[in-house]
């Protein structure tokens, strides 16, 4: 069972059950990856979640990671020598004082200000992939609108060509299996991308990689390749990955809840369901890994020193000692308090795009199509993997 944690074959919401369960059971759960990597996930309620995602002793520091994972992989006997490129030296994977210096080179092209910029070509994306849509027969929203929508605003913010996004689109969802015979090799090919497209020509005037190509800190240092590297899988995966799962979890709940109708007549409510299914029903499983830098005690059981960590966040915003009737999808709650996106210095940069991409979405859905319907039988299949929870498939009918 505590291998589901951290995968498994499981459809919409099953991993609820999963995750709730084992928060009730203890802190602490010891699962293995496909790899053969083993880590604890962590299962507590919403404050001590909070706590522990700001805590410096969880470290994301990336040579300490690797370092973990390559002697435990070797142990197993694996000739595995390179891992995925989101253990790169990225701000994901680095602690203060470099975390900081490299999340203020990024860190304004995602800012409020910034993504209110981008909410006019947001909302011209969308209403060109939402007036594709055919109505009245059964229609994939994940495969049409979910995951080219933020694909598209991400590539044009970062500078990835149009004609190459869909091949960056199926290596990230490769990359992002849990089947490690594959999910390498896209992730060295996505390398190989990232490595022509950032010493190349190709580069968008403007772009934010344009501009981390040519960025320099505060003391007069260019980034190195490895992170720039680093950053480019981390802002790309991130960027794409997050929130084509948010839209479609939202999308989910809005049909399932029998709120669609609702939000049609009342777009208000619009960012309410975004909020409810982030603390519901998140995209991110668990906070990527952390790694203890010393013993540390959580709820009661102490961690040892260099031990890897998932902290699960489903479970966190589904805590009843942080919310009444937590278990419930409801629209009526005083506070819809979660940390689906971190908490301390590693909050996501992407929160306030992710939230205007899913709204933008959720809106032009349903005000054109305000009598749509789930398709086919039964909770749709989802691809579980350490860190996201992702609808494979949603087939709709869109009705007027």
């Amino acid at each position: 069972m505590s291998d589901l944690l951290a995968g498994g074959d499981l459809r919409a919401r099953e991993h609820h059950r999963v995750e709730d369960d084992a928060r009730d059971r203890g802190p602490l759960h010891l699962v293995t990856l496909p790899n053969g990597v083993e880590m604890r996930v962590v299962t507590v309620g919403l404050e001590l979640t909070r706590q522990l995602l700001a805590d410096q002793r969880l470290s994301k520091d990336s040579a300490a990671l690797q370092r973990e994972i390559k002697r435990q992989l070797a142990e197993r006997g694996s000739a595995q020598e390179n891992l995925a490129g989101l253990f790169g030296p990225s701000m994901l994977n680095s602690d203060n004082p470099q975390h900081a210096r490299l999340r203020a080179l990024a860190v304004k092209a995602f800012n409020g200000r910034a993504v209110q910029q981008l909410a006019p070509r947001v909302e011209e994306i969308t209403r060109e992939l939402v007036g594709r849509l055919p109505v009245g027969e059964e229609v994939d929203l994940v495969k049409e609108l979910a995951v080219p929508m933020p694909m598209h605003v991400i590539g044009e913010v970062l500078g990835v060509p149009a004609l190459d996004q869909g091949r960056v689109r199926v290596l990230i969802e490769t990359m992002m299996s849990m089947e490690p015979e594959v999910s390498q090799p896209a992730s060295d090919e996505l390398g190989g991308y990232f490595h022509g497209l950032l010493t190349g020509d190709a580069l968008v005037p403007g772009s934010l990689f344009g501009k981390l190509v040519a960025a320099v800190d505060d003391d007069g240092d260019h980034l190195s390749h490895d992170e720039l590297m680093a950053m480019a899988f981390l802002l790309v995966v991130a960027g794409h990955e997050t929130s084509a799962s948010l839209i479609a979890n939202v999308v989910h709940d809005a049909l399932d809840n029998g709120l669609w109708h609702r939000a049609a007549e009342e777009p208000g409510l619009v960012p309410r369901l975004v909020e409810e299914t982030l603390r519901h029903n998140p995209p991110v499983r668990s906070a990527t890994h952390r790694i203890t830098t010393e013993a540390v005690e959580i709820g009661g059981m102490v961690v040892p020193e260099n031990t890897l960590l998932l902290i699960n966040l489903g479970a966190a915003g589904r805590c009843p000692q942080a919310h009444a009737n937590a278990g419930e999808y409801r629209l009526d709650r005083e506070t819809t308090g979660h940390a689906t996106f971190g908490h301390g210095p590693h909050f996501c940069l992407g929160s306030a795009l992710a939230r205007l991409e899913t709204e933008t979405v959720l809106r032009h859905l349903t005000s054109r199509f305000p009598r749509a319907v789930r398709a086919g039988e039964g909770q749709p299949e989802v691809t579980h993997n350490d860190i996201m929870a992702s609808l494979k498939s949603l087939p709709v009918v869109l009705r007027r």
